[in-house]
């Protein structure tokens, strides 16, 4: 369907198609430094243990996404692909209800309008999702964001499925990467991911003691990188979420890494009834 589509356009409507894609430069200004912004093709990974913000942050970056631009928002549409299967509408429609200013019931259903919510079992039917949705993105301009929510979660599964080799284990994560390598490059797209803590590094006797609190050891120095090469190679930004265990009130901290430039910025939240608000 989709190649039909190609062969009928013509360059300047390709053109025309591209160019019609949002950036998500103002996404969220103070989560990335202003040379790091997410621009066209940015992968942007979300790693932290469970209950650390990250699956609220993408609400957050959804309704900033969806909202409409007299509202503060970026009026662009959005892919959700839910892989934990808990995805919360009641929760995204409160946070929505919150930041608009007249939050009507018609406003509410634009917004969800530029929503499509997709949701996967198994990495296998993860990777046909996948495969599948050249065609939409050909059709929709305006849909600037696929985010995965999450990409870890069938791991060990296919760990278990793939017996000793680590080929096996990794060949449908590593394929769901390349294919998304393709949508990105292809479709100027930006794809936001969840990933949870699932491995430690385990410091040598060696090593002595670990270091101190500072940016360097938050942003992952203890986490050890367990999915496949074609992932790592493929994520450009990385955030690290974490709980502040020592304070009684609801606060988290992430540590924003932009790759390249290994920029760091660090910063607070907090969860409200009106979603995510930083301190």
């Amino acid at each position: 369907m989709c190649s039909d589509f190609h062969r009928a356009e013509s360059g300047t409507e390709l053109l025309a198609r591209l160019e019609g894609r949002r950036s998500l430069k103002e996404v969220e200004p103070r989560l990335f430094a202003e040379e790091d912004a997410p621009m066209h093709g940015t992968v942007l990974e979300l790693h932290g243990p469970e209950g650390t913000g990250k699956t609220e942050m993408l609400y957050h970056l959804t309704a900033r996404c969806i909202l409409p631009q007299s509202e503060g928002g970026l009026e662009a549409e959005v892919l959700f692909v839910d892989t934990d299967v808990h995805f919360d509408m009641l929760r995204l429609v409160t946070i929505l209800e919150h930041r608009l200013s007249r939050g009507s019931e018609e406003t509410i259903k634009q917004c969800l309008g530029r929503l499509f919510l997709v949701c996967c079992a198994s990495s296998s039917q993860l990777l046909l999702t996948l495969y599948s949705l050249e065609a939409m993105f050909c059709s929709h301009p305006s849909l600037c964001l696929l985010i995965l929510d999450s990409f870890s979660a069938f791991y060990w599964v296919d760990r278990a499925n793939g017996g000793e080799s680590v080929h096996l284990q990794e060949s449908t994560l590593k394929k769901c990467s390349q294919v998304l390598e393709k949508l990105v490059n292809e479709y100027r797209l930006a794809v936001f991911a969840t990933t949870q803590s699932l491995m430690r590094k385990t410091p040598s006797a060696s090593e002595g003691p670990p270091p101190g609190p500072s940016h360097a050891a938050e942003a992952g120095a203890d986490s050890r990188p367990y999915l496949c090469q074609a992932w790592q190679q493929l994520v450009k930004h990385r955030v690290f979420f974490s709980k502040d265990e020592s304070q009684t009130s609801n606060r988290f901290s992430l540590v924003s890494r932009h790759l390249k430039s290994n920029r760091l910025k660090k910063l607070f939240f907090i969860i409200g009834e009106s979603g995510v608000e930083f301190c």
